[in-house]
């Protein structure tokens, strides 16, 4: 039903957190495959991706094309799930996503329709609160600012957005990706491990 698609550079630690939580997709079958494309790493990213399982697909530092190229690796589902390293989606994530892929293609509206996991803070305290909720409403206002939020669309819509994008940064891709996009805000939640929101 799913494959993940992970954009990685210099990412070991960070990715270790993130394909931990997708381990009970994995097993309930409902993530299919995991793609790990790297943007020309140093570190044990590769080790990483060989020990999970996942794939690895390698480009060149900063060639802005580790997209494009994990996208073409993605061959077992028609929906991908674009998870930054260090982003670690909450239990139950995995009935949340199968749901609105179910709902998505019962309407017809999966065409350029992006479903978002919202972030949350794990910090405790008013400040950290009002905080989380700035976020939260910098994030509904301005899609192009959840360019690192998890986002799980049907592959086609991503092989589009990124056409003719492969000389940009990664950032600046998904924000291309938002920006051509309906968002819908998906009720699982997701937190940040050691990584910028």
């Amino acid at each position: 039903m799913i494959s993940a698609l992970i954009p990685t550079h210099n990412s070991e630690h960070r990715l270790v957190l993130t394909l931990s939580a997708l381990v009970p997709a994995s097993a309930e079958g409902i993530l299919k495959e995991v793609i790990i494309a790297d943007e020309g790493s140093s570190d044990g990213t590769e080790i990483v991706a060989d020990a999970s399982g996942a794939d690895f697909v390698s480009t060149t530092a900063k060639s802005g094309s580790a997209l494009a190229q994990g996208l073409k690796q993605c061959t077992r589902s028609n929906w991908i799930l674009v998870i930054q390293p260090g982003a670690i989606l909450q239990a139950g994530w995995q009935a949340e996503a199968a749901a609105f892929i179910e709902r998505a293609e019962r309407v017809g509206t999966a065409k350029n329709l992006i479903g978002v996991f919202p972030s949350r803070t794990e910090e405790f305290g008013t400040v950290a609160q009002l905080k989380q909720k700035l976020i939260t409403l910098r994030h509904r206002l301005l899609k192009a600012s959840c360019h690192q939020l998890p986002m799980l669309m049907h592959k086609d819509h991503l092989q589009q957005a990124l056409a003719n994008a492969s000389g940009m940064s990664r950032q600046d891709q998904l924000q291309k990706v938002l920006r051509a996009s309906r968002v819908h805000w998906l009720n699982g939640t997701m937190i940040f491990q050691n990584a910028t929101r």
